[in-house]
């Protein structure tokens, strides 16, 4: 009995022992698997003009696409000399190399490695000077390598030589200005800069040089400068400047707590002899989201100071609301007022510019029943497991376990403005797991769960390529194969395709979705009209609206008349109705199709509303009232899981484009010169092609310039407006342009960059402009190679009759 009683008891300690060390090891994984998200370790780099930092650049762990980065363009003098500073934070940072590419990234000009890097002030400096001959003007990609103890990280700026700047001047014009912002006093010097015309109820997330000294000086908020500023250079050339400057405010509320706000000032400024002129002034702040502060009301959850574009879901009750501000992802239950920090690349203390980043975005894939979220992030990884990354990451929180867990990773080598424009066009989950993107023209499916993708289609069309709201749907016309010309519809959640083939002597064009159902017009062989500058304009003589199963919802048609220039918003279809013209068509009225698919009154919706001290505030407004104001708020873990990774072999197209920069970033890309001239005029912006070659600067002209004939391509100086002449004589030389449709204003700067222009001015006639100045345009006759002026008013005149016909070109670069 004893050795019974002695074994029982061996037995049932080893049971407890085993059962203790299982618990134990669960519970050890458990909370291994669940950790906050890591402290970002990459160094800053920045570009020391005369005292004042700026170009901060932050870090990538793997080479980017030279022609895919554009974040900051550094000026070069004479000298060629740059003083880079280093922020290592606490990383240890063993050399720094440099190379200097063409603006492509294909060849490079110079490279260097520098070991020994100076030690002051908690920074490291180094001077550099570039030996190798630069075009003046011309945009090279520069790529900063630093060899640190966590592995490499690369850093890019553009460089280009400029005869004068006074970059010093205006960086230290930037800080001062946001400086004596926030002091009354101080402030009442800036008045000389502002061209005050508003008025009305104070928005600090729209502030401008219009707006009066009171907004400008932050009226009744009071606040005060929490993180400084460091200026970017967007463009600089010999006349003008865009300098943008990104930092943080804190004041007190009402009840004395701390508010955050982020700030982006844009400043385009000119230099004068007698002081720096402010050209155009845009400030936006935005409330950094804190439910700490007093944001439950009986309306509902006040966002604070920002932009009203709200980006947020709900579950179908509307019992959970995720929402998106400033980079970060908050859901809220008005319930029980709980508020959960779902994704944040900001830290909680000891914040500084790498963690606060907003160069990222965040959508919002669904919220569940249970308050589960699957939301997308995409842009640069700031922080993490993919710190240094350009990518895009899939993501599912638990709310049970408050966990999020990333499902898939794909890295990408374009930085964020350009990652932003693809997936505008296209970012979908079903429910199978599979996410939908358009990257570089190609549609793609990542299978999520098993890490592999497949490409769907191949040379998409952003012309054509339309989506539903949802993203559920996408239609394109086929560009090749047997099905080349029939509109392809595509339902992502079934994965069903339906193929729309058009009938004989007849081609279709997809416009749009109105809610799920497709939009698709049709065209009549011989209503392509084509004028004799081979410019073509298109009458749809009807349209339809069908759903997936090819169900008719909606035929269109007028008897006489041609459907133009249709555009589709979220409630209501817009159109012009026009007669056909040997010329053209001639517009005769207008209509419009309403969207009567989304009456249901919605539970959550955006409005605004303000207050004295804190002016135009953004709100999100409930049917029904929260149920609790007392805020329990959660900071949801990252799981810690093996990583998915999958790789696109993304080939970038060959075919040119235009890139529109203005207001600090990246607007818009485009395949037309002449448009996209036309929309940085708008912006006063800047126009570059894939070289990274100004095709269009706002501002940048000379005020008078006469071209050596001589000088100019014998092609050009034909007069020609036969572009696939002009191109076959233009050889290697250069790629001829066609800017059709731009003012004389706008072509005046082509002249000014040493490029001939060919102008019609009659029907059989044309001219070559090969200079300008106060009160005349100087006009080459291509018959007898005379140049004779002729008045500014005159010729915009002709020019216009003529129909704005403005051909010209760009040089091949040569390095």
């Amino acid at each position: 009995m004893k050795r019974f009683l002695r074994r029982f008891g061996v037995l049932f300690l080893v049971f407890i022992l085993g059962v203790a060390g299982t618990a134990i090891l669960m519970n050890s994984r458990s909370t291994d698997d669940r950790s906050d998200m890591n402290n970002p370790v990459l160094p800053e780099v920045m570009v020391d003009f005369s005292g004042t930092l700026s170009n901060l650049m932050h870090g990538y762990r793997e080479p980017m696409q030279a022609d895919f980065v554009r974040e900051c363009v550094t000026p070069l003098d004479t000298t060629r000399q740059l003083q880079l500073v280093i922020d290592p934070h606490e990383s240890e940072v063993k050399s720094l190399s440099y190379e200097v590419r063409s603006s492509d990234g294909r060849k490079v000009i110079e490279n260097r490695k520098i070991n020994a890097l100076e030690e002051a002030e908690g920074y490291l400096r180094t001077s550099i000077e570039i030996s190798s001959g630069l075009l003046m003007n011309q945009e090279y990609s520069m790529q900063i390598t630093l060899d640190t103890d966590t592995g490499e990280a690369y850093y890019y700026t553009r460089v280009v030589s400029r005869s004068v700047t006074k970059v010093s001047e205006y960086v230290a014009f930037a800080k001062e200005f946001a400086r004596k912002c926030m002091d009354k006093t101080l402030a009442d010097e800036l008045s000389v800069y502002l061209e005050v015309t508003e008025s009305g109820v104070r928005n600090f997330n729209d502030v401008s040089i219009s707006s009066s000294l009171s907004d400008i000086s932050w009226g009744n908020l009071l606040p005060q400068i929490s993180r400084e500023g460091i200026p970017v250079i967007k463009d600089i050339n010999e006349t003008t400047a865009s300098i943008q400057l990104e930092y943080e405010i804190t004041a007190n509320n009402d009840e004395g707590k701390a508010e955050y706000y982020n700030v982006t000032d844009f400043f385009r400024m000119r230099y004068t002899d007698s002081r720096i002129m402010l050209l155009d002034f845009q400030r936006s702040a935005s409330q950094i989201f804190d439910p700490q502060l007093s944001v439950i009301s009986d309306r509902g959850l006040l966002l604070g100071v920002g932009d009203k574009a709200v980006s947020y879901m709900t579950n179908e009750e509307a019992e959970v609301v995720a929402f998106v501000r400033e980079g970060e992802l908050w859901t809220y239950v008005p319930e029980n007022g709980k508020f959960v920090d779902v994704f944040s690349f900001r830290k909680q203390e000891n914040s500084d510019f790498r963690d606060a980043s907003t160069e990222h975005g965040i959508k919002l894939l669904s919220v569940e029943k249970d308050g589960d979220v699957n939301f997308m992030v995409y842009g640069y990884m700031s922080r993490g497991n993919h710190e240094g990354y350009s990518g895009v990451g899939v993501y599912h929180y638990s709310n049970d376990q408050n966990m999020v867990e990333e499902k898939v990773f794909i890295p990408s080598t374009e930085c964020y403005e350009f990652l932003n424009d693809d997936l505008g066009i296209l970012s979908y989950v079903n429910k199978e797991n599979q996410l939908f993107l358009v990257l570089a023209k190609d549609l793609y499916q990542i299978n999520i769960d098993e890490s592999s993708y497949e490409i769907l289609a191949e040379g998409i069309n952003s012309d054509n390529f339309v989506v539903s709201d949802t993203n559920a749907h996408a239609a394109w016309i086929v560009s090749q194969g047997e099905n080349a010309g029939q509109i392809e519809l595509m339902d992502f959640d079934s994965q069903e395709i339906r193929m729309i083939a058009p009938a004989e002597a007849q081609e279709l064009r997809t416009l749009g979705f109105m809610n799920e159902d497709l939009i698709y017009g049709i065209l009549q062989n011989g209503d392509i009209i084509t004028d004799e500058n081979g410019h073509s304009t298109e009458g749809l003589t009807s349209f339809r609206i069908e759903d997936f199963k090819g169900n008719l919802k909606k035929e269109y048609h007028q008897d006489g008349l041609y459907i133009i220039n249709v555009t589709i918003g979220r409630t209501l279809m817009e159109f012009q109705l026009a007669a056909k013209t040997e010329k053209g068509y001639s517009v005769q009225k207008k209509d419009n199709i309403m969207n009567n698919g989304n009456t249901t009154a919605k539970l959550v919706s955006v409005e605004q509303t303000s207050s004295d001290r804190q002016g135009t505030m953004t709100r999100l407004t409930f049917e029904d009232s929260p149920e609790s104001d007392k805020p329990l708020i959660l900071h949801a873990k990252m799981r810690s899981v093996k990583e998915h990774v999958v790789e696109l072999q993304v080939e970038t197209p060959e075919e040119e484009l235009y890139y529109v920069y203005g207001k600090g970033g990246l607007d818009s890309t485009w395949t037309n010169p002449a448009s996209a001239v036309k929309r940085a005029d708008a912006l006063t912006g800047v126009v570059l092609n894939r070289a990274q070659q100004y095709v269009w600067e706002r501002g940048n002209v000379k005020t008078q310039i006469t071209l050596n004939t001589e000088d100019i391509p014998d092609i050009i100086k034909s007069g020609s407006w036969d572009k696939k002449v002009l191109q076959e004589g233009m050889g290697d030389q250069g790629t001829i342009i066609d800017l059709t449709g731009c003012s004389l204003e706008n072509i005046l700067y082509e002249i000014s960059a040493q490029r001939a222009v060919i102008v019609k001015t009659g029907e059989n006639s044309s001219r070559v402009i090969v200079g300008y100045d106060e009160y005349n345009t100087w006009l080459l006759d291509p018959a007898t190679g005379e140049v004779k002026p002729y008045g500014l008013n005159d010729s915009t005149a002709l020019f216009q009759k003529a129909g704005n016909v403005f051909i010209t070109y760009l040089e091949a670069v040569k390095y």
